[in-house]
C-alpha cells in the first residue's frame, strides 16, 4: 500500500475528528465551522469511493428530507421579484445543503465524542458568561470579558442571548440525559450534576426567553422519558419540576423576573407597546399571517418578504417597525413558499424521528428532543436561518442518524460504520 492509499484509508477517522471540531464551534462563531467544513469536503473528495458514498446517501431517507427543505427557498425564487434578497435568504440554508457531507463522515461510534465536544464548548461559554455577569454586577474593577453585545444585561460571550439560550438548553438536556440514562462513575455523575446546576442558573440570568421556555420543556421531557412506563407519575413530576424551576428563577433572578413581567405586560397591551420586543413579534406575526392569506398556495417568494411586509405594515399598523423576516420559522416558510414551505418544515421536524422510531440504539430519546427543542424556539424566531442554531440542528441530525437507513417500510436497522 503506497502513501496516498494509506492516507486515504485514514481520512474517515480524520474527517470524523474534524466533525467533532465543528461541533465545538456551535456556541462560538460560524466562520470556523465553514473553514473546517471546507477541509472535510476536501478530504472527502481525496478519499474517493464515490459510488459507495452516493449509494449510501441515496438510500438514506433523511438526506432527501434535508435537501428538499434546503431547496424550497431557491425554488420560490421562481416567483420572487427581488432576486438579490432571495439568494441572500437561500444562502442561509447552506448548512442544510452540507447535511449529506456531515452524514457521510459521521461515525456512529463517535456520537459521544461529538456530544462531548459540544458540551465542552457550551461549558466554556457558560463559564465566560458567569465571568461577564460577575464583572458587570459585582466586581466591576475586573477586566471586561468577551461579550457579543454590550447591553447591560447581555452576558453571552460569542453569540447574543437569542442564540445562546437555545444552545444552552440543548447542552443542559444532554447532561441530564447522561445522568438519567447512562452508566457513569460517581465522579462523572457529580461533575455532570454540578454543570447541569450551573447551566440551569446560567439560563435564567442570560435573558433569552425562547431558550428558557425550551429549557423548561427539555427538563419536562427528560422526566417523561425517564418514567415513560408510569405516565401519571411522569406528568406529575414533570409539571412539578418545571413549576419549581420557574418559580425559583422568578424569585432568584431579577433579570428573569423583569423579562417575564415585561413579556406578560407586552402581550396584554401589545397594540400600545409599539415596537417593544414582544409587541413587535406579535405585530410581525399578525401581518405575516395576512401576507400568507393573500398567497396561501405559493407564498410571495423568498425574495419578496421585506417589500410585501412594508406594504402590509403601512396599511394595517403604521408606526410599527418593519422586519426582514417574521421572527417565526413557520410563518417564514409559509410566507416564502406557501403550502410547500409549510410541508417541508413539518417533514424536517417530524419525519426523521418517526422514520427511525424502531431503531434499537441509545439515541432515540435525543432524536425526539432535538426537533421538539426547535419546534418550540421556532415559534419566536426563524432559528433555522440563524447560523449557529441551524448548524446545531444539522450537525446533531447528522450524528444521530449516522449509519441508519430504512430498508423497507417495515424494516429498520442501524449499520455499524467502520
Amino acid at each position: 500500500m503506497n502513501g496516498l492509499e494509506t492516507f486515504r484509508g485514514r481520512i474517515p477517522l480524520v474527517n470524523s475528528w474534524l466533525l467533532a471540531a465543528v461541533f465545538f464551534t456551535i456556541p462560538t462563531h460560524a466562520a470556523p465551522a465553514y473553514i473546517l467544513s471546507a477541509f472535510i469536503l476536501l478530504f472527502w473528495l481525496v478519499e474517493g469511493r464515490f459510488r459507495e458514498k452516493f449509494a449510501d446517501l441515496r438510500s438514506h431517507p433523511v438526506v432527501w428530507i434535508f435537501l428538499g427543505y434546503a431547496l424550497v427557498l431557491p425554488i420560490s425564487m421562481l416567483w420572487s421579484d427581488n432576486l438579490a434578497w432571495g439568494w441572500k435568504m437561500s444562502g442561509k440554508n447552506l448548512f442544510f445543503l452540507l447535511f449529506p457531507l456531515y452524514l457521510s463522515v459521521a461515525r456512529r461510534e463517535h456520537v459521544k465524542i461529538y456530544i462531548t465536544a459540544f458540551i465542552a464548548a457550551v461549558t466554556i461559554s457558560e463559564m465566560m458568561a458567569y465571568y461577564n455577569w460577575v464583572q458587570l454586577h459585582y466586581l466591576t474593577d475586573l477586566p471586561p470579558g468577551i461579550r457579543n453585545d454590550h447591553a447591560p444585561w447581555e452576558i453571552a460571550p460569542f453569540v447574543n442571548h437569542v442564540m445562546y439560550s437555545p444552545i444552552l438548553a440543548l447542552g443542559a438536556y444532554l447532561l441530564g440525559h447522561a445522568l438519567m440514562f447512562e452508566r457513569l462513575s460517581l465522579f462523572k455523575r457529580l461533575v455532570f450534576a454540578g454543570f447541569l446546576i450551573t447551566m440551569t442558573a446560567n439560563m435564567f440570568i442570560s435573558g433569552g426567553r425562547a431558550g428558557q421556555v425550551a429549557f423548561l420543556a427539555m427538563m419536562a421531557l427528560l422526566v417523561l422519558q425517564r418514567f415513560v412506563r408510569r405516565p401519571v407519575l411522569a406528568v406529575a413530576v414533570a409539571l412539578s419540576l418545571t413549576a419549581g424551576l420557574f418559580m425559583t428563577a422568578y424569585q432568584a433572578s431579577d433579570l428573569f423576573k423583569h423579562r417575564v413581567d415585561l413579556a406578560v405586560h407586552e402581550v396584554q397591551n401589545y397594540e400600545k407597546a409599539v415596537n417593544s420586543s414582544v409587541g413587535l413579534r406579535i405585530n410581525l406575526a399578525v401581518n405575516s399571517v395576512r401576507m400568507y392569506l393573500e398567497a396561501p398556495l405559493l407564498g410571495v417568494g423568498a425574495g419578496d418578504f421585506p417589500q410585501e411586509y412594508v406594504r402590509i405594515n403601512n396599511k394595517y399598523s403604521p408606526g410599527w417597525d418593519a422586519g426582514w423576516n417574521p421572527h417565526n420559522q413557520y410563518l417564514m416558510m409559509l410566507t416564502a413558499a406557501g403550502i410547500l414551505g409549510g410541508i417541508a418544515l413539518a417533514f424536517l421536524l417530524a419525519a426523521p424521528p418517526y422514520l427511525a422510531r424502531q431503531a434499537d440504539d441509545e439515541w432515540g430519546r435525543i432524536r425526539m428532543a432535538l426537533p421538539l427543542l426547535f419546534a418550540i424556539i421556532c415559534l419566536s424566531e426563524s432559528y433555522l436561518i440563524r447560523s449557529n442554531t441551524s448548524l446545531m440542528f444539522v450537525l446533531f441530525s447528522a450524528a444521530l442518524y449516522a449509519g441508519w437507513r430504512s430498508q423497507s417500510p417495515n424494516e429498520y436497522n442501524l449499520r455499524n460504520r467502520t
